[in-house]
């Protein structure tokens, strides 16, 4: 008897953090019905309204089913931030949800919480020939101190997840993340894998890859 309340007592409390978790970041319920409303407003012929109308509405029911499934993979500091994108009606669409979601798993797929059939490493001359050492060796200047090493090795580990999708992606996305991930105050390989991640959560949501927890 001791034995089963401890069980019940474990389950109970397991229960309530989860349950806990759910409050903290719920899924965002939207005003799609007063979004694609005013989406249609200034249309002038009312049959062509009414079936825009429902075509943004099928959208919307579309595209929050294919969302919801990752949203736990949403960082608090995102979910904040999206919030401020939906405060009014006319951003009430999964569409704006999508992009953050799409980020969450992307960085998901990079680091191996979600299995999202990664390919071969690319073998792209010009990704392979980047390098984040010396931003490594600016911040730590001991060239044997553990915090140089520590940075030397995320970063190798940041390359070489990337580069199994490298590959893939939009070359003006991922050209123009280079340009903004080398030279700045943070590690170059973790910029860049925040960059690219939304275009890598976007191929799971439209099934070019096949994503599914890790």
């Amino acid at each position: 008897m001791g034995m089963v309340r401890i069980l019940f007592l474990a389950t109970t409390l397991l229960t309530s953090q989860f349950a806990n978790a759910a409050e903290q970041l719920p899924f965002p319920d939207l005003d799609t019905e007063g979004y694609c409303t005013a989406l249609v407003s200034k249309m002038l012929d009312k049959t062509e309204q009414q079936v825009e109308k429902d075509k943004c509405l099928v959208f919307e029911k579309t595209m929050r089913a294919t969302i919801q499934p990752y949203w736990h993979l949403v960082e608090r500091r995102e979910s904040d931030l999206l919030k401020k994108y939906i405060t009014e009606v006319q951003f009430q669409t999964y569409g704006t949800v999508s992009s953050f979601v799409a980020s969450a798993l992307g960085k998901a797929c990079l680091d191996g919480r979600v299995f999202c059939s990664p390919g071969e490493p690319t073998v792209d001359a010009a990704f392979s020939a980047l390098k984040s050492d010396y931003y490594c060796y600016l911040k730590n200047r001991d060239v044997k101190s553990e915090n140089l090493r520590n940075c030397l090795k995320e970063e190798k580990i940041r390359k070489s997840q990337l580069a199994k999708y490298w590959a893939n992606l939009p070359k003006g996305k991922t050209d123009w993340c280079i340009g903004n991930a080398f030279g700045r105050n943070f590690p170059p390989f973790q910029v860049l894998s925040s960059c690219v991640a939304e275009d890598i959560g976007i191929k799971c949501f439209k099934h070019a890859r096949q994503c599914r927890a890790g």
